[in-house]
C-alpha cells in the first residue's frame, strides 16, 4: 500500500461504506505501510517505556497498536465529518454546549481551545450539530514545503469537508491574524491547538508535564489577552471507534491561567490515556527534562557549612 494510494482512494472509498464499520476497519488497517507498522511500534513501544516505566508489562504494545489505530481512524474523520454525530456515523455525546451558546447569545467571540489529543476535530463538528459556527487557524498546510502532493489533495478535501459541516473558514497563520482579531471582536468562535509545535517558534512557555518540562506556544494567550475574547476548553474521548464523548468547559478569565489549567488537564489526559496523544512524534523536540533545583550555597557560620 503507497501513501499516495491510501491518500488518495482507501481513506475517501472507506469513508462512504455506511455504518461505522469504516472506523473500526481503519484500526487495523492503519495508515502506515506494512514495511513501516513494525518499525514504528517498536519506536513507540521503546518511548512509551521511558515515559511510562511503572506501566504493567505489555502496556506499551498495547499503547502503541491504539495509537496507530486511533490516527487511521481520525483519516476516515477527515473524509467524514458529515456523518459524524449523524445517523450511520460515529455517535457524539456532547456536554457543556451550554457555555458556548451563552457566549453566543450575548454576541462575543471566543476561542476554542483544543489539542492534538484524540479524534480531536468531533468537537467543532458537535458544536456544530448544535447550531454553534466556528472559524479554525492552523500552522500553514497547503503551502506547507514538507508536504507530498498526495498529502495536500487529502488535505484540501480535509478542509472542504470540514468547513462544510462546520459553517466557518479554515485559517493558517500564512495568511496573518487579522482576519482572526476582526472575527473574534465581531462574535465569532475560533478553534485553535494549544499544542501546536514547530522548530520555527520563537514565543514558547514552559509547563509542567510528566516530570518536564512542556514548551508550548504563547499565541492564544497573547490573542486572548489582545481581543479580550473568553477561552472555552474541548476534549474529545472515544470511547470505541464509533462513540465519541465531547466536553466543553469553561477556561479562567486571565489567558495565562486558562492555557496553564488547559496544559494540566492535557497532563491528567496523557496519564490515564497516552495512546490517544498525537504529539509523540516530537516528544524529544517539545519536551526537556526538568532542570533539577539548585540549592544556595551555604554561608560562613551555617549550620549546613558545618557539616
Amino acid at each position: 500500500m503507497t501513501r499516495a494510494w491510501s491518500l488518495d482512494l482507501l481513506f475517501p472509498s472507506m469513508a462512504r461504506v455506511p455504518t461505522t464499520l469504516p472506523w473500526r476497519l481503519a484500526g487495523r488497517i492503519g495508515r502506515e505501510s506494512a514495511a513501516e507498522r513494525e518499525p514504528l511500534l517498536r519506536w513507540l513501544e521503546g518511548l512509551f517505556a521511558r515515559v511510562f516505566p511503572g506501566a504493567a508489562e505489555g502496556e506499551h504494545t498495547q499503547w502503541a497498536k491504539a495509537h496507530l489505530a486511533m490516527l487511521a481512524q481520525e483519516m476516515v474523520d477527515a473524509m467524514a465529518f458529515h456523518r459524524l454525530g449523524c445517523r450511520g456515523g460515529p455517535a457524539i455525546d456532547l456536554q457543556g454546549v451550554e457555555h458556548a451558546r451563552s457566549l453566543a447569545r450575548q454576541g462575543k467571540g471566543f476561542i476554542l481551545v483544543l489539542n492534538h489529543y484524540d479524534r480531536l476535530l468531533s468537537a467543532p463538528v458537535a458544536l456544530a450539530r448544535a447550531g454553534i459556527a466556528t472559524n479554525v487557524l492552523t500552522m500553514p498546510v497547503l503551502d506547507n514545503p514538507e508536504l507530498q502532493a498526495a498529502q495536500r489533495r487529502f488535505l484540501l478535501r480535509k478542509i472542504q469537508g470540514y468547513t462544510a459541516v462546520t459553517g466557518g473558514t479554515w485559517h493558517t497563520t500564512s495568511d496573518g491574524l487579522r482576519p482572526v482579531h476582526e472575527g473574534l471582536r465581531a462574535g465569532q468562535g475560533w478553534v485553535i491547538l494549544a499544542d501546536a509545535w514547530r522548530p520555527e517558534f520563537g514565543r514558547l512557555r514552559g509547563h509542567p508535564f510528566l516530570g518536564g518540562v512542556l514548551s508550548l506556544p504563547t499565541g492564544i494567550e497573547r490573542l486572548a489577552q489582545s481581543t479580550g475574547a473568553p477561552l472555552l476548553h474541548a476534549v474529545t474521548r472515544a470511547s470505541s471507534p464509533g462513540r465519541l464523548e465531547v466536553q466543553v468547559e469553561p477556561l479562567p478569565d486571565n489567558p495565562k491561567q486558562a492555557i496553564d489549567t488547559v496544559v494540566q488537564r492535557l497532563e491528567q489526559d496523557v496519564r490515564t490515556r497516552p495512546w490517544a496523544w498525537w504529539q509523540w512524534g516530537l516528544w524529544d523536540q517539545m519536551w526537556q527534562q526538568q532542570a533539577p533545583e539548585l540549592k544556595p550555597e551555604p554561608k560562613p557560620g551555617d549550620k549546613h557549612d558545618q557539616d
